[in-house]
């Protein structure tokens, strides 16, 4: 079984790294930059766009289910759901595991009840954000650029940047009231 995830997390480290220095492809989206046009399908078979999700913070959450800093990560991205409930804020997660049971089985058994995507070919991972470990996560603002970009996962400070992250891209929501921060 080891062995198995091995090769496995090194056939995912070359699907997804393997085009990063190849003439022609784009750099990785970075900071300030328009996040790339995509298109995911939930688990649950909804829809999601970026222009659909426009207007609203997004972080995208790169993980697998054999990804050990991955489940160790999983309550501090329910903790950051919990602390911004009320927000505009829409967490993604996107499961680059080759198996969809396992996927389904682990946000069912973990109540991840938040947009799940199986991304098993690396489209979004690989090809669209060129993300090359796990966990990662992209945070996009209301206006739809690249607002943080984390790699890896260390105990406390990984979810403190990435919660400074969220408040700082939760600023760029236009509010409709007369006396908000950032009116429309």
């Amino acid at each position: 079984m080891m062995m198995r995830k091995a090769g496995l997390t090194l056939g995912i480290a070359l699907t997804l790294g393997l085009g990063l220095g190849s003439a022609g492809l784009a750099a990785a989206p970075q900071n300030g930059d328009p996040a790339p046009a995509f298109t995911l399908k939930t688990l649950d078979g909804q829809t999601l766009t970026r222009d659909s999700l426009k207007g609203k913070v997004v972080v995208i959450d790169f993980w697998a289910t054999w990804c050990g800093p991955c489940i160790k990560a999983l309550p501090e991205i329910k903790e950051l759901r919990q602390k911004n409930a009320g927000q505009p804020l829409v967490v993604v997660s996107v499961s680059v595991d080759e198996q969809r049971a396992p996927v389904e089985e682990f946000v069912r058994k973990n109540g991840m009840d938040w947009p799940q995507v199986w991304d098993n070919q690396g489209q979004l991972a690989g090809k669209v954000f060129q993300v090359a470990s796990l966990p990662s996560y992209v945070v996009i603002d209301a206006q739809g650029r690249i607002a943080y970009r984390q790699k890896g996962w260390a105990p406390m400070s990984s979810a403190a940047l990435l919660s400074q992250a969220v408040s700082r891209a939760l600023d760029t929501v236009c509010k409709p009231s007369a006396t908000a921060d950032k009116p429309c």
